[in-house]
């Protein structure tokens, strides 16, 4: 009966083993899931939030109904911003959302979210400090609907 119990406890800890050296890997888990096709459209902004960078830590500065955004990404690879004069071509790879204007200057905007109807958006500025380098000033998060396809 000893040598009985002795190999149950055995056999219950090369289980547990194994069990707990089978976890699924959840590295892609928190990073959104970024479609290309659902990015085609027309696109109004419903919402911008903005968060300065003071003495190292983020400050909320506004938090606000915004309307007076929109995007038209098309198919193929050209877009219009705001007021369908601004035009420029598009790139996205990953979550990075680039954005080259017709003067060669480009953004590179964060995808937060990408659905068939919701884009989140997120622009980095960075200032240049005196000795060379860079500093983020702020970052500007803005929230779109899809208006037409």
């Amino acid at each position: 009966m000893k040598t009985f119990r002795i190999l149950a406890v055995l056999v219950m800890a090369v289980v547990c083993v194994s069990l707990s050296s089978c976890s699924k890997d959840d590295d892609n888990e928190d990073k959104p899931v970024i479609e290309q096709a659902n990015l085609i459209g027309k696109w109004q902004s419903t919402w911008q939030k903005t968060h300065e960078i003071v003495n190292g830590k983020e400050v909320v500065t506004s938090d606000e109904a915004y309307t007076n955004g929109s995007w038209e990404f098309k198919a193929d690879g050209t877009c219009i911003e705001y007021d369908g004069t601004t035009p420029a071509r598009w790139t996205l790879k990953d979550n990075k959302l680039t954005v080259t204007y017709n003067d060669g200057y480009s953004d590179v905007l964060t995808v937060n979210e990408l659905t068939a109807n919701k884009l989140i958006l997120a622009f980095e500025d960075w200032d240049n400090t005196d000795d060379g380098g860079e500093e983020l000033d702020d970052i500007t998060t803005t929230t779109y609907k899809k208006i037409t396809k």
